[in-house]
C-alpha cells in the first residue's frame, strides 16, 4: 500500500506555511509566504482575508505540484475574527490577537457576566485578544454589522472551499464563545454577545474528516476534487502534537514573534483562582493549557528596527543575520544587565497579567549602560514573563521536567539560557520546528483517515539539537531580578490604566 501522504496547510499570523507530510511526520516540500499586518488607525493589527487566501493557494500549489496527497489538513492562528455577509463576503478584514481596539469591551464583558463562570465554561478569562470583546466592539462601533456572521480566520478559509463555515473545536475554544467541556457554543457566551447561533460557524471536531473537497476547494488547494478536507486545530495545540510533546513532563515554549508556554493533556485543566492560563479544547480527547505573552521576539525586531541601525548594515555587508549580531552583543553584557530591568509590554500583555494598558519600560537606566546591556535587558524581560507564566503553571502542579524550545529566538543559546536559569528548567532545542504545526495537522488527518486510531500511536517526537541546562549562579541573579520586575509592574500598573485608557 502506498504511503499516505496529507498536504497540511498553516497559516499563522506571520505567514502562511503549505507542507506535504508523509505518515513518518517527515515533510517532504514546504513553501511560504509572508502575510502583511494592516494597522490604519492605533491599536489595530489586521490582515486581509484575501491575502490569506491567496496565500492559502500559493503556497499548497508550491507545496503539493507533484504529489497526489491523501487529505487536506489545516491548522490556523487563533483570535483573527472577521465580519463576513450571508454569502461569507468580507465585511471587515479579519482582527489579529494583537489588535488592542476592544480593550475597553473586555472589562464589559466582566460587567455582564460573571468573568469567572464564564472562564470555568470557556477556558478564556477576561482578555482583549477573544473575539467576544471584538464582536462587541465591531457592533458598537459599526451598527450596521449588529446582524451579520462573525467568523474566524480559517472558518473563512473553510466556507471558500466548501461553500459553508465550519470551525474545529480548537480554534472555536479560542474565541470567548465556546464552552470547552460540552464542545458547543457557550449560551452564557452567546447571552453576552447578544449572538445567535446562526451568526457563527457550525462546530465540528478537528480529527475527523468534514467532507470531499469540491471543485473550489479543490482548486483552492490544488488538489483532486473528492481529496478529504480534515479541519485540525489551532496552531498551538498542531505544534505540540507535531513535536510529540502531550503530558505533564513536557511543555512546548515557543518564542517566535511572542512567546508561549503549553502543555498538552486528555482534561481540562484552569486557574480558577487567579484565571492566570488559558485552556482550549485541541482535538482527538485533548486540551491545551498554558500562557502566553504578546510580545516575545518582537521586542528584538523592535530594537533591530529603531536602534540596530549598525547591526543591520554589518549584516548586510557580512551576509549575516542582524539578530545573529544583536545576541552578539547581548553576550558582552553581564546577567542581570548592569541593574537595567524591561518590562516588555510593548502590545499590552495577556498571561498571567492580562493587562492590555501596559507598555515597555527600561528601568534603572544611567550614563555607564551601553548597547549591550539595553539588549540583554530586553531578552531578560521576555525571559521574566515566561518565568511569570511558569510559576502560575506550577501553582496549579505542572512544573515540567523540560521546556521543548522553538521559534526564531531560541536559535539564540543566550536567549535559552537566560530562559532556562530563569524559570530553572532545562530548553530542549528542537530541529525543523518551524513546521510542527503543518506535521501536528497531518497527524490528525493520519487519523481522520484510519491510519491510526489515535494520534498517539504515531509516536512521532520532536528531534532535540541541544538542551541548554539552567546555571544555579545565573539563577540566583534572575531571582532577584524576577523580584524587582514584578515589583516595577506592581508599582506601574496604575499609571498603564491611567494613560492608556483613553488610547
Amino acid at each position: 500500500m502506498p504511503a499516505l501522504r496529507v498536504l497540511a496547510v498553516d497559516i499563522g499570523t506571520t505567514n502562511v506555511k503549505a507542507a506535504v507530510v508523509d505518515e513518518s511526520g517527515r515533510v517532504l516540500r514546504a513553501a511560504s509566504r509572508e502575510l502583511t499586518l494592516i494597522s490604519p488607525e492605533p491599536g489595530a493589527a489586521e490582515h486581509s482575508p484575501r491575502e490569506i487566501l491567496a496565500a492559502v493557494a500559493e503556497t499548497s500549489k508550491l507545496a503539493a505540484k507533484g504529489f497526489d496527497v491523501d487529505a487536506v489538513a489545516l491548522s490556523c492562528y487563533q483570535h483573527g475574527l472577521m465580519a463576513v455577509d450571508a454569502r461569507c463576503e468580507p465585511l471587515t478584514n479579519a482582527l489579529t490577537h494583537m489588535d488592542s481596539r476592544a480593550a475597553h469591551y473586555a472589562a464589559e464583558v466582566e460587567g455582564r457576566c460573571d468573568p469567572a463562570e464564564l472562564y470555568r465554561r470557556t477556558g478564556c478569562p477576561p482578555l482583549f485578544v477573544y473575539a467576544l470583546p471584538k464582536i462587541l466592539w465591531l457592533k458598537s462601533e459599526r451598527p450596521g454589522l449588529a446582524a451579520a456572521r462573525f467568523l474566524l480566520v480559517k472558518d473563512f478559509v473553510i466556507a471558500k472551499a466548501v461553500g459553508e463555515p465550519y470551525v474545529d473545536y480548537g480554534n472555536a475554544s479560542g474565541s470567548q464563545l465556546f464552552n470547552i467541556r460540552e464542545l458547543r457554543w457557550d449560551d452564557l457566551a452567546l447571552e453576552v454577545a447578544g449572538l445567535s447561533e446562526e451568526q457563527l460557524a457550525v462546530p465540528v471536531e478537528g480529527s475527523e474528516t468534514l467532507c470531499e473537497l469540491p471543485g473550489a476547494g479543490a482548486e483552492l488547494f490544488s488538489v483532486k476534487p473528492g481529496t478529504p478536507l480534515v479541519p485540525g486545530t489551532f496552531d498551538g495545540a498542531a505544534q505540540n502534537l507535531g513535536l510529540g510533546a502531550e503530558g505533564p513532563e513536557e511543555a512546548v515554549l515557543n518564542l517566535g514573534t511572542t512567546a508561549v508556554v503549553r502543555l498538552l493533556g486528555r482534561t481540562p485543566v484552569l486557574d480558577e483562582k487567579g484565571m492566570r492560563t488559558f485552556c482550549y479544547y485541541a482535538a482527538a480527547g485533548r486540551w491545551a493549557f498554558g500562557g502566553s505573552t504578546n510580545n516575545g521576539g518582537s521586542v528584538l525586531r523592535w530594537l533591530r528596527d529603531a536602534l540596530g541601525g549598525l547591526e543591520a548594515a554589518a549584516a548586510e555587508a557580512l551576509g549575516a543575520d542582524p539578530y545573529d549580531l544583536l545576541c552578539a552583543e547581548a553576550e558582552r553584557a553581564p546577567p542581570g544587565s548592569s541593574g537595567l530591568v524591561f518590562i516588555p509590554f510593548m502590545a499590552g500583555e495577556r498571561f498571567p497579567f492580562r493587562d492590555p494598558y501596559a507598555r515597555g519600560v527600561l528601568l534603572g537606566l544611567r550614563y555607564d549602560h551601553r548597547k549591550p546591556h539595553v539588549v540583554r535587558a530586553f531578552m531578560e524581560g521576555v525571559a521574566m514573563v515566561v518565568r511569570a507564566i511558569a510559576e502560575a503553571l506550577a501553582d496549579l502542579g505542572f512544573k515540567p521536567a523540560r521546556l521543548l524550545g522553538c521559534g526564531g529566538g531560541l536559535r539564540s543559546r543566550l536567549w535559552a539560557a537566560i530562559v532556562a536559569s530563569s524559570t530553572r528548567t532545562p530548553v530542549a532545542r528542537v530541529k525543523g520546528g518551524e513546521h510542527a504545526a503543518n506535521v501536528g495537522a497531518a497527524a490528525l488527518a493520519l487519523k481522520a483517515l484510519g491510519a491510526v486510531r489515535d494520534v498517539g500511536e504515531l509516536g512521532w517526537r520532536a528531534e532535540v539539537a541541544d538542551v541548554v541546562q539552567p546555571d544555579p549562579a545565573l539563577a540566583e541573579v534572575y531571582d532577584e531580578l524576577y523580584e524587582k520586575f514584578t515589583e516595577a509592574y506592581r508599582l506601574l500598573a496604575p499609571l498603564f490604566r491611567e494613560w492608556g485608557s483613553g488610547v
